[in-house]
């Protein structure tokens, strides 16, 4: 038996060796292609993740600047309305201290002041926001501002009617007026004119 054992052994190994040799090229190209369909497949999935990660910080990026143009926007809306306040504040201090009472008086520099102080921090944000033609403009309107109340408290009620001062006054105006237009990207055909 010990024969007929070995014999079967030699048989089925010479099958088993048949069998690999005809089958051994399919299985080589099926082996090589899933190894290739495997390696792809990784590479796909590195390129999806680069993919993913570049829109993430493109869109990171895009958002800080619509962020920060927003701040910018925002600050810049702010100090041109509190500009507004102390143009209507100021106004009504030459009549208080021409024909008014001292209590009037008083309450007119009173609003003045509230107007500037709120004027003074809108200010403050929109330079730390902002390019330096708007804070250039910002202080220059703010020293003539100053300037003219100062005058007008001390004695000389006329001085914003004063042609000069009104010249300076439009001027410094349009300044912040036109320095924040541009800060916002907003394009006009014409300058502004003089108030």
């Amino acid at each position: 038996m010990n024969a007929l054992n070995l014999l079967y052994n030699f048989v089925f190994l010479l099958l088993g060796g048949l069998i690999v040799y005809v089958l051994k090229p399919f299985f080589g190209s099926y082996s090589a292609k899933k190894g290739e369909n495997l390696a792809t497949k990784e590479d796909i999935a590195q390129i999806t993740k680069a993919q993913e990660d570049i829109k993430a910080q493109i869109s990171d990026n895009v958002w800080d600047r619509q962020e920060q143009w927003k701040l910018r926007r925002d600050s810049v809306i702010e100090v041109i309305r509190d500009i507004s306040s102390v143009r209507g504040a100021l106004s009504h201090v030459p009549g208080a201290f021409k024909f008014g009472s001292v209590e009037d008086q008083k309450e007119k520099s009173t609003q003045f002041y509230e107007c500037f102080s709120r004027f003074f921090c809108s200010k403050f944000v929109a330079e730390i926001v902002t390019c330096n033609d708007l804070t250039v403009s910002l202080d220059e309107f703010q020293q003539l501002v100053g300037k003219i109340f100062e005058e007008i408290i001390n004695g000389e009620p006329e001085a914003l009617r004063d042609n000069a001062n009104q010249r300076a006054f439009a001027e410094k105006t349009n300044a912040v007026l036109r320095a924040a237009r541009k800060e916002l990207g907003i394009k006009t055909k014409d300058d502004l004119s003089l108030f």
